[in-house]
């Protein structure tokens, strides 16, 4: 009878938080594809994680037209303008090796155009370089600059204009031939 009053007098132990789980409950935890099934089942959209990349492209369109995500948007025009205009040709090989769209190419295509035309008349009116004999060659090349410029701007907007209208494969040729 003795040892019957001695176990009963033993408090249960205290729950200990700061310890990890025992083993028993972690190896029944799910796997990280189990749980994304699950949330996929419930309705619950999650994107996958998307690499490391000079810019991001968003490759899903809100239509769910995954071709769309080679043509870019105008804000990607926009940016890789600035970028090759602000960092002359680094800006524009950068942009040409790391950006794949459309927009990105073109953009960084009429930046480097602009740019051109900016750092003749920059070494043109700067330098000892420029002379009566060759101020046509400073105006040649300017004016090739932005003729770089506008023909970039202009084969960009009719790209755009003509998108919807080319099938998938016609799309790709187009990203891989620019």
């Amino acid at each position: 009878m003795c040892k019957q009053s001695d176990e009963e007098d033993i408090p249960p132990p205290k729950a200990d938080f700061s310890a990890p789980p025992p083993y028993e409950v972690a190896t029944k935890l799910p796997t990280y594809e189990d749980v994304q099934r699950e949330k996929s089942l419930q309705g619950e959209h999650t994107s996958p994680r998307v690499p490391l990349a000079f810019l991001a492209i968003d490759t899903e369109s809100p239509d769910g037209d995954t071709e769309s995500g080679l043509l870019g948007t105008d804000f990607m025009f926009f940016t890789a303008f600035l970028v090759a205009f602000l960092f002359n040709w680094i800006g524009f090989l950068l942009l040409m090796c790391f950006c794949h769209t459309i927009a990105a190419r073109y953009g960084a295509l009429s930046g480097f155009g602009l740019s051109l035309a900016k750092w003749t008349f920059i070494v043109k009116h700067s330098t000892e370089f420029a002379s009566r004999e060759n101020s046509w060659l400073w105006w040649l090349i300017m004016a090739f600059g932005l003729l770089i410029c506008v023909r970039a701007i202009i084969q960009y907007l009719n790209i755009k204009r003509g998108w919807r209208l080319l099938s998938g494969s016609a799309q790709e040729r187009l990203l891989f031939f620019y």
